[in-house]
């Protein structure tokens, strides 16, 4: 475009008057034109003048500074003398030092002199706008360092300032990567110099000049992450470096070589904008090192700092530092000052170092993340919540295990940060990885001191549960009344996810508001070490105060909630009025809903943090294995000895029965285990009846489950082996990682030290069942990073790629195979030193739990389960089988004890108890069992408890005993499957106990026997007057036990509409009768998914 000059404007006006001339109409127009220009003028004039006047001085204080830099480039400031960069060396020392020499000025022919640095935030903001992916070659050859360029530098290019280095003898080196950090690392350096050391700067490009590997040194890497999660290309070389020796198992290479820290840069902002990941992983590089340099035994001074511009940088910096100098101080007045001392001044830097020394903070408050998990889901949500707590939010001393690892006393003490993380068992019982510290736990709590051993321990709890189950949330609230008994102080409300409603969705938003409260327990954590009493009651105080301010507005809320709702009800009836008088056809047609659309995302967003792996492995000779297979045996030893989980007892399979027609595409089998023999007793209810002994752990009674112990399938175990290029026959032991040696236990109980490959595969670790995303991510970690599949596993893991995981591994349900192949560089390198990885990260094969079917008195030693052997086909067509009915249905049957003792097969189990799933002692009471499918199976050994019940009734001591008017209570049971002919489960056998008036009705749906599906639910519905009589009986009791995929939901609304329909209740007094029942234990579900 051409400026428009005065001669240019001349011509236009001429021009225009030209036109009016000759068009005298033109100018009617263009005076209202002028007129409007005029007023607007007018109107805005007050606004525009402050305006000008502002841009005036902004311009004038422009001017002013252009000069000054003028003045700088011009060389007319001195102090620091700029040196051309040679080819040998590129390492600088901190700016501070230079300064500190005599004032020289700049020759005109020499480089451009770099600026004094800026300190503090304003030196820390400086540079992050860019990308870090520049290094400082490219700088030199674009200019890009524009704080030592001038504009007559672009007629002849010149290097970036590098500074002499005069402390060559030094082993305290700072790195940086990434345009940022140089600015912050030379602003670290400064901050260091002021501390009394003597750092040496150096690119991460030249680390191997710094040889960190072998010569014992101290090394700070201020490392930056830049876009899709990735390093610096300045820092990429050495980050990549480290990794890959952690990945060929380096392990342990450089303990006593690198001591280190590491400081992270980034910024969520650049990362949100782009969509690339989510805010936690704006320092993924950094960690990425940190883990790298940990694997391979660097000793961490302090926890890794992470920067985050878009908070504001200092934020995170400032007190990093703080933290970081008194370690550093004390790391090196123990392993030589001399080292990184200033030559000049030794005298005064080791006063320095006393000096940091005394002030240095008290170390970090030990915050240990403790779960009890059955089924996986807890240890999975705890772990991924302490690599979380450790990695993206920056908190020190994290540890995470399972409860049984850790000792009570330890625990509680004075200053610890506990985060409880457990699940609770149908009949509330603690998981099987905490039950032993569960149970020190209510001792201590309850001993004479148990008020004051907690005193100063501060903690959370998160509880899993199902509300299916009658005693929800047993365990998770039995652990925050114990704590409180035991004295200690809950930091932030106790958390109930429940499965019906989404475990993990319940759990990523209590975590994302834990933080907080967490931090706010670190800053208090050295207080309540030091005055444990006081610091609890001043907690409880404000506890109460802010209970009495909730409770207040509770009730001021249920107010106006009453209140709300009853001028809602009065408008609904106006509006129903008004509906009815004037209602008129709705023309307006509703869209039809589309199905969500889901797909793999191309960029990846929310990334969990990499759990810490807690274990390596030490191989053994061969011929060195000592762990015996199946575990468990026929004695239990001690002198209070029970068959457990841990120690079970290894029966005989002495019956096995297919109960369903030979057509059928369902095989359900009855299986009969024989406990006889163990501790050289047989196994009974009444020692006249049978001469059992009672006190044995093998005793059983009707609601008990049989724990089953099973084995992987031999082929998928040898698959296995072959893919991560493991011997079947190798032998090895298990050890704590670096930084886990604390601990009081072995790592990973059951593994067996002196396993074989074999043997782990086979009896110790979960092959089949879904992985989970902590799994996924330390798998990612092993991957290649040029291998595709990396990105597939770092997928499914993340948040980005949550449909992508419910497709792929929830509904698909792959085996470790499977998921192993999606990358095929996964532990495809030097599995022999990270097969403890792999096996850390892998879950516990879980025993399986099946309902006995049996009572003592009609087959006592040997109980009877019923289940349906799993098989079912996947969205892809591939076949799945269940890991333990596949296995306990190829089992061989020894019915005599007829098998030499040396082959016989065994299966290991152990008898649960069950407290509140048990029929009712007193026969007079009513009771209500629904059960369809192998949900019948218990109900088949109250049935035989109750004939012997009912036959006892009929002794006229008996009679006397309970009074002549005594009668049996009422007796239902609602069974239902496909056919009658297909699958009706004990069919004989329910119809002898109705025979026998042992039943007084058998309600049953053969869902497939008619062209509508009829299920339990439904039947419920027809007999809701008998339903309701005998749930309003105030000593009834109620049985609900079978898959909950929604019978149990469906059966629950059934009950509540026959009390409704039948009962004479409203539903809210229908509803709160059965929540009242089931508090009692007089409702109760045995459910499983």
């Amino acid at each position: 475009a051409v400026p428009m000059s005065d001669m240019n404007m001349a011509s236009l006006v001429a021009h225009v008057k030209n036109a009016v001339r000759q068009t005298p109409v033109l100018g009617i127009p263009l005076v209202l034109v002028s007129l409007c220009l005029l007023a607007a003028a007018i109107v805005l004039a007050p606004f525009a003048a402050p305006l000008a006047i502002a841009y005036f001085f902004l311009n004038r204080s422009s001017e002013e500074s252009g000069a000054k830099v003028a003045s700088l480039s011009s060389g007319t400031k001195t102090g620091v003398t700029a040196v051309p960069k040679t080819p040998v060396t590129t390492t600088t020392v901190p700016l501070s030092t230079a300064t500190s020499s005599k004032d020289t000025t700049a020759p005109a022919e020499t480089a451009p002199p770099a600026p004094a640095p800026l300190t503090g935030s304003a030196a820390l903001m400086a540079k992050m706008r860019k990308s870090g992916a520049v290094t400082g070659e490219k700088r030199a050859a674009t200019g890009a360092d524009t704080s030592v360029s001038t504009k007559a530098s672009a007629t002849k290019a010149s290097a970036p300032p590098t500074i002499v280095d005069n402390n060559t003898d030094s082993r305290f080196f700072i790195l940086y990567g990434g345009e940022a950090s140089t600015q912050i690392a030379r602003d670290l350096s400064d901050k260091a110099v002021a501390n009394g050391f003597a750092p040496r700067l150096f690119a991460m490009d030249d680390f191997k000049q710094c040889d960190l590997c072998q010569t014992p040194c101290t090394a700070i890497f201020v490392v930056e992450t830049i876009e899709n999660a990735q390093p610096a290309e300045a820092a990429g070389t050495c980050l990549r470096f480290f990794n890959r020796k952690r990945k060929s198992g380096e392990k342990d290479s450089l303990r006593g070589v690198l001591t280190y820290a590491v400081l992270g840069l980034g910024d969520t902002n650049l990362l949100l904008d782009r969509q690339t990941t989510t805010a936690k992983d704006c320092n993924q590089a950094a960690q990425t090192l940190d883990s790298a340099l940990l694997f391979l035994g660097a000793e961490k001074l302090v926890t890794r700092g992470e920067c985050n511009d878009a908070a504001g940088l200092e934020q995170a910096f400032e007190p990093w530092c703080k933290t970081l100098f008194p370690a550093l101080a004390k790391a090196l007045s123990s392993d030589g000052a001399d080292a990184a001392s200033t030559k000049n001044d030794g005298a005064d830097t080791n006063a320095a170092i006393q000096t940091a020394s005394i002030d240095a903070p008290a170390s970090s408050p030990s915050i240990k993340f403790l779960y009890g998990s059955q089924t996986g889901n807890a240890s999975e949500i705890c772990v991924s919540m302490a690599a979380e707590a450790a990695g993206a939010k920056g908190f020190a001393n994290v540890t995470c295990n399972s409860m049984n690892e850790k000792d009570v006393t330890d625990c509680l003490a004075p200053g610890n940060i506990l985060v409880f993380v457990v699940s609770s068992t149908g009949d509330g019982d603690a998981p099987d990885n905490c039950d032993m510290f569960f149970t020190r736990l209510k001792r201590a709590a309850k001993a004479k001191t148990g008020g004051s051993v907690g005193v100063g321990t501060q903690y959370t709890v998160l509880g899993l549960g199902d509300q299916n189950y009658t005693a929800f949330m047993a365990v998770p609230r039995a652990f925050s009344t114990f704590m409180e008994k035991a004295g200690a102080t809950a930091f932030y409300p106790r958390g109930e996810a429940d499965d019906t409603l989404g475990l993990y969705e319940y759990a990523e938003v209590w975590q994302d508001a834990l933080w907080e409260p967490l931090r706010k327990a670190v800053d208090d954590a050295p207080a309540f070490k030091l005055d444990p009493v006081k610091m609890a009651q001043e907690a409880a105080a404000v506890k109460a105060l802010a209970k009495a301010v909730v409770d207040e507005e509770k009730a001021a809320e249920k107010a106006r909630k009453e209140m709300a709702k009853e001028s809602a009800e009065a408008k609904v009836e106006m509006a129903k009025e008004v509906t009815t008088k004037d209602a008129v056809p709705s023309t307006v047609e509703t869209a039809t809903p589309q199905p969500v659309q889901t797909a793999t995302p191309s960029k990846i967003e929310g990334i969990p943090a990499l759990p810490a792996c807690r274990t390596h492995v030490k191989w053994l000779d061969a011929g060195k294995e000592t762990a015996v297979y199946p575990i468990g045996g026929s004695v239990a030893k001690g002198d209070d000895a029970a068959f457990t989980a841990a120690s079970p007892f290894l029966a005989r399979v002495s019956a096995k029965t297919r109960m369903t027609a030979p057509e059928s595409d369902r095989r359900v089998l009855h299986v009969e285990f024989d406990l006889t023999g163990g501790n050289n007793n047989s196994i009974g209810g009444d020692t006249k009846s049978t001469g059992c002994n009672t006190n044995s752990s093998l005793d059983y009674q009707p609601g008990d489950s049989i724990g089953v112990l099973p084995m992987n399938d031999s082929s998928l175990v040898a698959k296995i082996a072959k893919r991560l290029n493991l011997d079947l026959t190798s032998v090895f032991t298990l050890d704590w990682a670096p930084g886990f040696e604390d601990s009081k236990s072995k790592p990973l109980p059951h593994v067996q030290p002196g396993s074989t490959v074999k043997q782990v595969l086979t009896h110790c670790i979960d092959l089949t069942s879904p992985v989970r995303k902590s799994q996924l991510r330390v798998f990612a970690e092993f991957c290649a990073d040029d291998d595709a599949g990396k990105q597939v596993l770092l997928n499914l893991c993340s948040k980005s790629g949550k449909a992508a995981y419910a497709e792929t591994i929830m509904s698909e349900r792959p085996t470790l195979l499977e998921v192993l192949n999606l990358a095929p560089s996964c532990f495809g390198s030097d599995i022999q030193n990270t097969f403890g990885a792999f096996i850390d990260t892998t879950h516990q094969l879980q025993p399986r739990l099946y309902s006995i079917t049996t009572a003592p008195e009609c087959a006592p030693g040997k109980p009877c389960v019923a289940f349906s052997v799993v098989k079912h086909e996947s969205p892809a067509g591939i076949l799945r089988n269940g890991v333990a009915t596949t296995w306990l249905d190829g089992f061989e049957v020894f019915p005599d004890h007829d098998g030499d003792e040396g082959t016989t097969k065994t299966v290991p189990v152990f008898i649960k108890k069950s407290h509140t799933f048990k029929p009712p002692a007193d026969v007079t009471h009513p009771m209500l069992m629904i059960g369809p499918g192998t949900g019948v199976a218990p109900f088949r050994g109250f049935l035989q408890r109750r004939a012997k019940q009912l036959k006892e009734l009929t002794d006229d001591k008996k009679l006397k005993e309970m009074g002549s008017t005594a009668k049996p209570g009422a007796c239902v049971l609602f069974f239902g499957c496909r056919r009658r002919d297909e699958d009706f489960l004990y069919e004989s056998d329910l119809t002898e106990f109705v025979e026998h008036g042992v039943l007084t009705n058998l309600v049953c749906a053969f869902s497939r026997e008619q062209q509508e599906k009829r299920y339990v639910q439904h039947l419920i519905a027809e007999h809701a007057a008998e339903v309701a009589e005998i749930v309003k009986n105030e000593t009834a009791q109620v049985f609900v036990c079978g898959d909950g995929g929604g019978m149990a939901r469906d059966v629950h609304a059934a009950l509540r509409n026959a009390l409704v329909s039948d009962g004479g209740m409203d539903e809210q007094e229908a509803e709160a009768l059965l929540v009242a029942m089931t508090k009692q234990g007089r409702y109760v579900r045995d459910i499983w998914s």
